[in-house]
């Protein structure tokens, strides 16, 4: 399954339902405490979510009805989008399969759930939650004011990351959170990091427990949709220096955007695997005798040219993702993830 895709809807799922709020002045750890409570006691959820992007190569804007059930169902439908590409895009995880439609190409991905997939709604919220510990460990969380959103009184919480510490916020940056009083829901939610972009998002309705039925969680691929069946790679971890010896081809970049480091090296089969990551940045560069493991791109395709020689380049403004392909001395080269078009285009050029 495509981990870019169902990471990015999965994740608009978690943020319009997260639940959480307060009486009287609470704390942030008692705002935590609160959200985590509820969504313990959440058998189903069904939401909208208003979101926008404007960041990383990315300028998006979209409407997201989700559809959750415990322990692993998800049903995600883009209600509206900016970008022509995803309107009307479905994704539906029953637990056991994962199935991404998207209209405009009449085509459906197919996968089983992986042992590492974050498809399972329950998985997201943990992941979240570790996500949650570490930016309340390495920024100074402010309850800042009450403010009413769209008429429902909210207490305002604002996240900025700390000095000196390794956070997963940008250095700069600001998250502001506006939580329901009498709900402990998460009404509204804006992040701006001045250069590197700025988003929110929206929370139109949302229910919660109400037996939503198995039905909802059922695919069937539209009559004459193309189905592509997306297969799991094995990954070997190796350090940099095994991943050298092993491969007499293998290039590390000089230019790496945005803080970003290198955090895994894997091999797949006769492909090396390298994995950067910062915050809003994060990578891969696969090269190999034959093409790595990367699913079908998401975007629009134009060719260029990467270090004299033609390549493709796929670019999703929703996503705000990019994914470069070309062959060089007999050896397919992949620079693919959340980065941006120029950006992309450094990183290959950079490599030794």
């Amino acid at each position: 399954m495509s981990k870019r895709l169902l990471v990015v809807l999965s994740m608009l799922s978690i943020i319009a339902l997260v639940v959480g709020g307060c009486q009287n002045q609470p704390t942030v750890e008692e705002i935590v405490a609160k959200m985590r409570e509820i969504e313990a006691s959440t058998e189903d959820a069904h939401g909208v979510v208003e979101l926008a992007v404007h960041n990383l190569g990315a300028d998006a804007e979209m409407v997201v009805e989700v559809w959750e059930k415990r322990p692993n169902k998800t049903r995600i439908e883009m209600v509206e989008s900016s970008d022509a590409e995803f309107a009307g895009a479905v994704m539906v995880a029953d637990g056991e399969q994962v199935w991404v439609y998207l209209p405009e190409e009449n085509r459906v991905r197919v996968g089983e759930v992986g042992v590492d997939e974050p498809s399972s709604p329950r998985e997201i919220v943990q992941f979240m939650d570790e996500i949650l510990e570490r930016v309340l460990d390495t920024s100074d969380v402010r309850l800042v004011g009450e403010e009413d959103v769209a008429g429902t009184p909210t207490y305002k919480l604002e996240f900025t990351p700390r000095e000196g510490e390794e956070t997963l916020l940008p250095a700069g940056s600001t998250t502001t959170l506006w939580v329901d009083q009498e709900r402990w829901v998460v009404l509204q939610a804006h992040f701006s990091a001045g250069a590197a972009g700025e988003g929110w998002m929206r929370v139109r309705s949302y229910e919660l427990n109400t037996g939503l039925p198995d039905s909802i969680f059922e695919f069937e691929a539209p009559e004459g949709a193309e189905v592509t069946r997306i297969e799991y790679w094995d990954f070997v971890p190796l350090t940099l220096d095994e991943a050298k010896a092993q491969a007499e081809f293998l290039m590390v970049p000089t230019y790496v955007p945005g803080g970003a480091t290198l955090i895994n090296v894997f091999a797949v089969d006769e492909t090396i695997v390298l994995h950067y990551d910062h915050s809003m940045t994060s990578f891969t560069i696969m090269q190999g005798p034959s093409p790595g493991p990367e699913d079908p791109p998401l975007g629009k395709t134009t060719e260029v040219t990467v270090r004299g020689q033609p390549a493709s380049l796929t670019t999703s403004a929703t996503l705000g993702t990019s994914l470069l392909t070309w062959t060089e001395n007999g050896i397919t080269i992949t620079v693919a993830g959340q980065i941006g078009e120029d950006e992309v285009l450094k990183v290959a050029e950079s490599l030794q």
